[in-house]
């Protein structure tokens, strides 16, 4: 009905200019094996460099507990920033010869002509080497301490850590948390060149994305300027859109034509609500976020449940996402039924959780005394004053 009373097509939000707002490509990761550091390695470096300014890092932030793993994903890095190098450099060089068809246009207008007025001579021999090494130490690689709160728990952890804190000091009241609370005081990553650079950095806006999440070029420029025509929003929630290959199964397909109908009543829903949802991959603006769902060392605030599985219902709750359908991130469909399924179950499950929290006396007290009698245990009781209000 909403689709048909105010249409389906996707609206254009309003922009201003955003050259000046610094953002981190943040992807979340628990390696379980080396073909996961792969792939999500490789469609971080496609997103870093279809989208490389001066203001653009890009961060995985790894929950990997795998000792031979965790030194992996750091190989992987080094393989990686040695391509960005050797990529930038070449294009550096065709910049100093004016052979500009040879650059992508994206980095010539964002990086290379930046540096349009210095004597080309100079710059071969003074800047490029520099340049590239800056922008191949940006794609960066932290190991968190904790498993708190999951991913919600890794991008929070490293808003705190561009702020300049890097101690835990949220999700530690043994007393509230039991065992699933951390210790006061312990570090938020293992140390290491890459924390020390995110350290105290402040960054404006924090893209949070998955391990398979695709960002296309340019994707983040107009992502960013929708955000400072829209600075009092902490989320701003892009489209995300379902691809596949032409070698891709079945499945994949039908399931890609399945986003594509939904598409419509999406963008009119989303237009009639005037708000949106949050999917978990979206761009965060890390001060509001910080201000209103993990809170200070003074006055954390720990909004977000610890044992809740749908974290971005209880962020979409408080921060009330603005829709931005007009640009997309890409994500590719279930390979088949089975792990569509296996998907499926913990989306339910999380539904079951985010109810038991809403409405904690009709369905949170018989759940939790089904789990009593099947299982002999019992689920933390909510605290809804804290995490709802």
């Amino acid at each position: 009905m909403a689709t048909l009373l105010i249409g389906g097509d996707k609206r254009g939000l309003q922009k201003a200019k955003s050259d000046r707002l610094t953002i981190v490509l943040n992807y979340n990761l628990l390696a379980m094996s080396r073909d996961e550091i792969d792939e999500c390695m490789e469609t971080m470096y496609e997103a870093y460099m279809g989208n490389l300014s001066p203001n653009v890092s890009a961060v995985l932030v790894s929950a990997t507990g795998d000792e031979s793993l965790k030194d992996y994903e750091l190989e992987v890095r080094d393989r990686f920033r040695s391509a960005i190098f050797d990529e930038l450099f070449h294009e550096g060089s065709c910049f100093a010869k004016d052979d500009f068809e040879s650059i992508d246009p994206i980095r010539l207008d964002n990086v290379w002509n930046l540096y349009e007025d210095v004597d080309k001579t100079l710059f071969f021999h003074e800047y490029l080497h520099d340049i590239c090494d800056r922008y191949a130490r940006e794609f960066m690689v932290i190991h968190r301490v904790s498993r708190v709160l999951r991913k919600c728990g890794q991008y929070q952890d490293l808003m705190l850590l561009s702020e300049g804190d890097d101690e835990a000091f949220s999700y530690c009241d043994p007393l509230f948390y039991g065992k699933g609370a951390r210790n006061e005081g312990e570090q938020l990553f293992y140390d290491s060149d890459d924390v020390k650079n995110i350290f105290g950095r402040k960054f404006d806006y924090r893209l949070v994305l998955d391990g398979d999440t695709g960002v296309p070029k340019k994707c983040v420029f107009d992502l960013l300027d929708i955000a400072a025509a829209n600075p009092e929003k902490g989320i701003i929630q892009p489209a995300i859109k379902i691809h596949c290959q032409p070698t891709d199964t079945i499945f994949m397909h039908i399931e890609t034509i399945r986003q594509q109908i939904y598409e419509p009543m999406t963008n009119a829903v989303m237009e009639l609500l005037g708000q949106s949802a949050y999917f978990g991959k979206a761009l965060l603006k890390n001060r509001i976020y910080i201000d209103n769902v993990s809170g200070s060392r003074d006055h954390p605030i720990e909004r977000v449940p610890i044992d809740v599985l749908s974290h971005d219902t209880f962020e979409a709750a408080i921060l009330k996402p603005l829709y931005a359908g007009s640009v997309f991130l890409l994500e590719a469909p279930s390979l088949n039924f089975v792990t569509w399924s296996i998907r499926e179950r913990r989306w339910n499950r999380g539904e079951v959780l985010l109810a038991m929290y809403f409405w904690e006396n009709g369905i949170g007290r018989p759940m939790r005394w089904i789990k009593k009698k099947l299982q002999g245990r019992t689920l933390m009781q909510p605290n809804l004053e804290q995490n709802l209000h």
